[in-house]
């Protein structure tokens, strides 16, 4: 008898054959591609369209290039390949890592959180992360941030926490870094900056109090050595001169830094040293926080005792005891200028008005009331 030996991948090849052996190779294609590492090229071959496609549709700021239907094919493709993009081989094509820097002084001060949503949102909108960092007052951990985020190659910095005459200014400059401040500003011409007219700020305060009968006011100030605690005195003590006169004495305790404890210890000063104020104007909610912190310490009524007004409006200063009068600052819209300030840089346009000031609005609660 004689035996014969075949194998079966020796058969003719039929029609329905030829199509499970294609079907075969296809899924075996599409495992290796995933067991592997996907590329660009694979997508475009699998959408059946040119790289450079694939690559506008994955870039949020090219995407409106091309139609909603192929952007619908190509996300199919990459979901089904298991396509992740390389953001270092992205960032040496295009030598931008799509990534920016953002410093703030305290992540704990409810002012900042919504300045840094907007900063992200604005940012995720063109396909950026944003990473963010917290100094907490510490200039030491201020530099080694802006170190850490340039020596990562992200393409831009907004910083919250410049003080005047700040060194760090040169070292983002000489970096060539696209640098915008936020908040607070360094008064350098070469960055620019959004913040709060704070002077005006802190008149309109001053007039509401007058307005009440006031004539002791007094202010509890920030640091002198950023644009926010310069300012926001500079506009009380003009206000306070504008209203009473160079008769009545500008009475102000300074903290060094905008939070609860320093408000708290600044009013207690000032409280020891003019007893008969009857108003008090904080440089932020915080410090106001800290007055009325020492206000329950010593028995004092607010504002039976002493009116109060704070900056800023923070998040639940309605629902403090008493609710605060305050200066509302526009938080998002700070970040949200401050975010297209750098997108502008960073794609290399010229920014003729560089320093952007936006109004805040007196917000009056019943912290603040007439005189008796």
């Amino acid at each position: 008898m004689v035996q014969f030996a075949y194998n079966a991948g020796n058969l003719p090849t039929t029609p329905q054959r030829k199509t499970e052996m294609d079907r075969a190779k296809k899924t075996k294609t599409k495992a290796t591609l995933r067991n592997s590492r996907a590329t660009i090229i694979d997508v475009a071959e699998q959408a059946g369209v040119h790289w450079s496609t694939v690559s506008r549709a994955l870039n949020p700021a090219k995407r409106h290039l091309i139609s909603s239907e192929m952007i619908e094919r190509i996300s199919a493709c990459v979901e089904e390949l298991g396509y992740r993009q390389n953001a270092m081989a992205s960032a040496l094509r295009t030598q931008k890592t799509r990534t920016i820097g953002v410093i703030v002084s305290n992540l704990g001060d409810p002012i900042h959180p919504p300045i840094v949503r907007a900063i992200e949102d604005r940012f995720g909108e063109i396909g950026y992360v944003a990473f963010v960092g917290n100094t907490d007052n510490d200039s030491e951990r201020e530099a080694a941030l802006i170190d850490r985020f340039i020596s990562q190659g992200v393409d831009g910095l907004i910083v919250a926490t410049f003080k005047l005459k700040d060194p760090l200014v040169d070292k983002c400059l000489q970096a060539g870094v696209p640098t915008v401040a936020v908040f607070r500003d360094p008064e350098r011409p070469e960055i620019p900056s959004v913040r709060v007219d704070d002077a005006k700020a802190m008149a309109q305060a001053v007039r509401h109090l007058a307005a009440l009968g006031h004539r002791r006011i007094a202010h509890v100030g920030g640091p002198q050595n950023v644009s926010t605690g310069r300012n926001r005195y500079r506009g009380f003590r003009r206000a306070h001169l504008a209203a009473f006169g160079a008769g009545n004495a500008v009475l102000a305790t300074f903290g060094n830094a905008f939070t609860v404890d320093d408000g708290r210890t600044a009013c207690d000063q000032l409280l020891d040293q003019h007893p008969t104020i009857t108003a008090i104007v904080a440089g932020n909610d915080m410090l106001a926080i800290g007055c009325l912190s020492a206000f329950h310490q010593r028995g004092v009524a607010c504002p039976g005792d002493i009116s109060l007004i704070g900056m800023n409006d923070m998040l639940f200063m309605d629902a403090v005891n008493p609710p605060l009068t305050t200066m509302r600052t526009p938080s998002r819209e700070l970040g949200l200028q401050a975010a297209n300030f750098l997108i502008d840089l960073i794609d290399g346009k010229t920014i003729e008005k560089g320093k952007r000031v936006l109004p805040s609005d007196l917000i009056v609660r019943s912290s603040s009331r007439t005189i008796g």
